[in-house]
């Protein structure tokens, strides 16, 4: 049986992207086949992490989003990190009526985000199972500056106790705070290179920050949740 990957001693960073391109576009029966790739999972390994993930909708509880890294401590444990950061704006017309004049609006949300989590290897084979849990702390503010016509003072609202919405996602603006276990499996593509994905169970709060439109400040509560997260995290490794 031909195997994906010849093992060797060579892992340019070339290499290993046609070898993730390679085994992609085979059959999986065919990767999964292939019994000669010992995952790097021992003392003192490191990888860099790339998660295919966003911030979720209450900023807490995404552990591999954004960029990361993850460090071995034990033969089977890993500690990991990333830092998160998202930007997103729209731009909303006035349209004004012909001769009159007009000043488009806009929407806009920006958070950031830090992560930290460990987890736990139940086998050191290429499908590599674990267990684990994290904790993380995010931050997200909106700001909407409504469209006007003629000589209408615009507007602008920061931190909305409704949310923003820009293009399909809600961003609600506060503080965010997560605890969560959570279990995935880990699949060695090759040596060097994996795909992770993993569920989580925790707890999320979000603590909101006061609404002000213009000088006029409303202060806000706080959201909860707890419960196994709808976001399915798909995280790209590469050992080094």
């Amino acid at each position: 049986m031909k195997h994906c990957f010849h093992s060797g001693r060579k892992n340019t960073l070339s290499k290993k992207l046609i070898a993730m391109f390679f085994c992609a576009a085979v059959p999986i029966s065919t990767c999964i086949a292939a019994d000669d790739v010992t995952p790097s999972i021992e003392l003192n390994s490191k990888a860099m992490l790339f998660s295919f993930s966003g911030l979720s909708v209450l900023g807490a509880g995404a552990f591999n989003g954004g960029f990361g890294g993850k460090y071995f401590i034990m033969n089977s444990l890993a500690l990991r990190g990333s830092l998160q950061f998202l930007t997103a704006s729209q731009s909303t017309p006035a349209n004004p009526p012909a001769g009159v004049t007009g000043t488009d609006g806009s929407i806009s949300a920006t958070q950031f985000g830090l992560t930290a989590a460990m987890e736990y290897h139940l086998l050191k084979t290429r499908v590599s199972p674990y267990v684990g849990g994290g904790l993380s702390i995010t931050t997200t503010s909106t700001e909407n500056k409504n469209p006007v016509t003629g000589t209408t003072a615009q507007t602008t609202t920061k931190n909305s106790a409704a949310g923003e919405t820009v293009g399909s996602t809600v961003y609600h603006a506060g503080l965010g705070l997560g605890i969560n276990g959570l279990a995935g499996v880990e699949f060695f593509i090759t040596k060097d290179i994996s795909l992770a994905a993993e569920y989580q169970l925790g707890y999320s709060l979000l603590s909101r920050y006061d609404q002000s439109i213009g000088a006029a400040t409303t202060k806000e509560g706080s959201l909860n949740s707890f419960g196994i997260s709808s976001t399915g995290l798909l995280t790209l490794a590469f050992y080094f």
